[in-house]
């Protein structure tokens, strides 16, 4: 696979991720609006929590939608690997964006439960949060599903947060049954308890970013390439292997040594018949390597 060939797989990859982050902002658009409105007016406060939550995932999927059209403009003068980061850079300001939601959610289901407001929730409550639960989990399955074949990391990062959104609507639901009928305070408490779940998701998303910006690269990947690379006959040892991430494609710098030198043209065969063979079993982008004498 040449170079064009993979930039024009990238894009497609990109615009897909588009399309699927405009889906869900239109989905978290319609449950959060109905968590809030059906929270509010069933005395709900796990239910309007929720509703804020789903309000959160709407705005942070709008920047990761800006995030992939800033991702796709072209190589320049000015930035030679692209703007793939960009993707990173809005999965990280959605994180942050979550944790301020999360610690308001906190602050309000604390406030709520010192009232001693023992108003019940009404059963609707639970139906709604329960039913938009089973239908979050569909959601899910379909972002996961799409997520891992495009290989997209905030793509896969968001449909995790789907999941747990899926599981607090459920158990939100079933909570709001045993509050409209005993204890009032229970709904109160899981709110607070849906805020700390945002607080810990936002907590993992900004140290998946985070990593991916500052070039954090995994060492089992590296010990993987490094293995494969090893295979070919006239390869010895492995010298220094780095490699840098932006987005869906992995660069990476090898220097091998050989048992005797080689001439440039065999340099240049074996290094095109390892970058085809990482290509084609881990889908490496590009690969720079040097080979040196024992």
């Amino acid at each position: 696979m040449d170079y064009k060939e993979f930039e024009k797989n990238s894009l497609r990859e990109i615009r897909t991720s588009q399309f699927i982050a405009f889906f869900n902002v239109c989905f978290y658009l319609i449950i959060s609006i109905t968590k809030l409105v059906v929270g509010y007016l069933a005395n709900s406060t796990a239910l309007s929590a929720d509703g804020y939550n789903g309000a959160t995932d709407t705005l942070s999927y709008s920047i990761i939608i800006l995030g992939l059209m800033f991702a796709k403009r072209p190589v320049d003068q000015f930035h030679k690997f692209g703007y793939a980061k960009a993707e990173t850079m809005a999965t990280l300001m959605t994180s942050v964006l979550i944790s301020e939601t999360g610690m308001w959610v906190i602050y309000q289901g604390i406030r709520n439960f010192l009232n001693g407001n023992d108003i019940r929730p009404d059963f609707i409550a639970a139906f709604v949060g329960i039913a938009i639960g089973l239908l979050t989990f569909v959601v899910y399955e379909i972002n996961r599903y799409i997520a891992k074949k495009i290989n997209s990391q905030p793509l896969l990062a968001s449909s995790h947060d789907l999941r747990l959104d899926a599981i607090t609507s459920i158990t939100t639901g079933f909570t709001i049954i045993i509050s409209s009928f005993t204890f009032a305070w229970i709904d109160k408490v899981n709110a607070i308890i849906i805020g700390i779940f945002m607080m810990r998701t936002a907590y993992k998303i900004f140290d998946n970013s985070a990593f991916r910006l500052i070039d954090g690269f995994d060492k089992d990947k590296l010990n993987l390439f490094e293995n494969e690379i090893i295979k070919f006959k006239k390869i010895d040892k492995i010298e220094r292997i780095k490699g840098r991430e932006y987005e869906n494609d992995i660069y990476l710098s090898v220097v091998a040594k050989v048992g005797q030198k080689m001439t440039v043209m065999e340099s240049m065969k074996l290094r095109n018949s390892i970058q085809k063979d990482l290509q084609k079993k881990y889908g490496i982008f590009e690969l720079d390597m040097q080979f040196v004498t024992s």
